[in-house]
């Protein structure tokens, strides 16, 4: 015997007066847990005081998969039902879900329509209630009861349903709230989870920032002699204004080194420095790097993207190379500092911006004017505040101090201990006139502390190319090439330079063979290197580095 209510039918039938207790006793217990199982336990509990049920069970809707899976079960059957898990639509199950609908089957075992019905009568459930769980016109579950009162002979009746339909519709209102609680709940935990995260990000970005400052602070821009502390006076004085600054000087002299400087004792400096090297921007996309674009600006203009200008707002920014900008891109630049606004490649709306310019250049300004390479106004709005820093071959006192100082910085990063330079690698350093200023120096020093295996830098670690050095400014002299230290071999017996990927390589060979061909553990290569085991085996791959290297004498 099957039987079925509508949802509505229900709801219309009187309030059974001898309701009160068992409803107020699950209210209770309702009202005593927020989560969606302690819910599901106090409606269970209350059922079986009320109909003395012998199983009782609610599944809940998952309507990502459209289907209805057990939340909680108690009594008999429940090792059946545990895990079950059944479409939305099927079966008697399904039915009361889907067409919202009380059903009540009087004799399990005959009835066809389960969605398993093996299952069900391996269950031992003898009569089945099944009630739709509804909340703000929302099917949200079912609520299952195999009661000993009712089978086949003696079916419910109307106060029996009204019953059973009132502990439903206050496991319906608990569920809303116990997901409310436990939606908010996870809320609350991401919220404490973002807020740990920015947090963190914020003392990230604190502690970058102090790296930055230790970096590019006049700490690193080593250099006692006279033009280096001259240049020091010159970026005090003009750090803490807005004034644009020049900085003019070859390659290899530092000059974002002390862009960066300006830009951490100026008014700006917990905002952001933006370097922009003007000559590698491709030059179809100068205007576009610069000032941004529109989304459709210009085939490949998927979406909008803010300029560098947009990204320096209220910091500093810093156009290194400034002599190779086009000729278009200076004019709308000039125009830029000019009115403090902008324009997007493709956009009619000017923008604001506030950012504080250094500009930089190897390259002779006034020559490339005459040239009319470069715009005479734009110069000289560029030009309020230039600095020259001098080329090291112009303060060789200055090459000892840094020479020491990168050496330590490279031993403490490759994990090794080296000692001082000698008198020797020190004379053989001021010998040489630096056609690549510091940054020659920085990979001279680097390519030292690889070959050394302890102990003191000497000339045979110092590996100079005798590349051409430029001829000082306004002499007609061509350029000389330059021999390494005095101290060391000359002529047709001196060492062929080597570059840095073959003093790489026979440092790993080395290490190897000390270390008798093992890469890992104590004691292996990668150890005696300050390499990580997989970097090193990545390295040997690179420089083709194998055992026939290693073993062979």
């Amino acid at each position: 015997m099957t039987q079925s209510w509508g949802y509505g039918e229900v709801s219309a039938m009187p309030m059974p007066a001898d309701l009160e207790s068992h409803l107020l006793t699950a209210v209770r217990k309702l009202t005593a847990t927020l989560d969606v199982t302690g819910v599901c336990d106090a409606v269970l509990a209350g059922v079986e005081s009320a109909f003395g049920a012998t199983s009782s069970w609610i599944m809940l809707h998952d309507p990502e998969r459209d289907v209805l899976r057990t939340a909680v079960f108690r009594g008999r059957g429940a090792d059946v039902y545990a895990s079950a898990e059944i479409p939305a639509q099927a079966g008697v199950v399904g039915v009361a879900f889907s067409r919202r609908e009380i059903q009540f089957v009087g004799d399990v075992a005959a009835e066809t329509r389960w969605f398993k019905p093996e299952r069900v009568r391996a269950s031992g459930l003898r009569s089945v209630f099944v009630l739709p769980l509804i909340a703000a016109d929302r099917g949200i579950g079912v609520l299952g009861v195999d009661s000993p009162l009712f089978d086949a002979a003696h079916p419910p009746g109307p106060l029996d349903v009204k019953r059973l339909e009132v502990f439903a519709a206050q496991v319906a209102v608990g569920l809303v709230n116990a997901r409310l609680y436990e939606a908010s709940q996870q809320d609350r935990a991401r919220l404490r989870a973002l807020l740990r995260e920015r947090r963190e990000l914020r003392r990230e970005v604190h502690d970058l920032r102090d790296e930055v400052r230790t970096a590019y602070s006049f700490g690193p821009i080593v250099g006692d002699s006279p033009l280096m502390r001259q240049v020091m006076e010159e970026v005090e004085q003009v750090a803490g204004s807005d004034v644009a600054v020049l900085l003019l000087g070859e390659t290899g002299t530092g000059k974002e080194l002390l862009a960066r400087a300006l830009h951490e004792r100026s008014g700006r400096a917990s905002r952001a420095f933006v370097p922009v090297n003007c000559a590698a921007l491709p030059e179809a996309l100068v205007e576009s790097e610069m000032f941004g674009h529109e989304r459709g600006a210009f085939t490949g203009a998927h979406s909008r993207k803010p300029g560098r200008f947009e990204l320096a707002h209220r910091g500093t920014l810093f156009l290194d190379e400034i002599g190779d900008l086009p000729l278009n891109a200076q004019a709308k630049l000039l125009r830029v500092l000019q009115d403090g606004e902008l324009h997007r490649v493709g956009s009619t709306q000017p923008m604001k911006v506030d950012v504080r310019l250094i500009a930089a250049t190897h390259q002779d300004l006034p020559a490339r004017i005459g040239e009319r390479a470069f715009r005479e106004d734009l110069f000289y709005r560029l030009s309020v505040f230039p600095i020259r820093i001098p080329p090291l071959r112009e303060r060789p006192e200055d090459i000892p101090l840094l020479a020491e100082f990168l050496a330590g910085r490279y031993a403490r990063r490759l994990g090794k201990r080296v000692g001082a330079l000698t008198p020797g690698a020190i004379a053989a350093l001021g010998s040489y006139s630096w056609p690549g200023n510091v940054r020659e120096l920085q990979n001279v020093v680097e390519r030292a502390v690889i070959l050394n295996q302890g102990g003191s830098i000497g000339v045979e670690h110092i590996r100079l190319e005798p590349l051409a050095s430029p001829a000082p400014a306004g002499s007609n002299e061509p350029a000389r090439a330059e021999a390494p230290a005095p101290d060391g071999p000359r002529g047709h017996d001196a060492p062929m330079p080597v570059t840095l990927a073959d003093a790489e390589r026979e440092a790993i060979v080395q290490a190897l063979r000390h270390a008798e061909g093992r890469v890992s553990g104590a004691g292996g290569a990668a150890a005696l290197l300050g390499l990580k085991p997989t970097t090193l085996h990545a390295k040997m791959k690179k420089l083709g580095v194998t055992r026939t290297d290693v073993f062979r004498r």
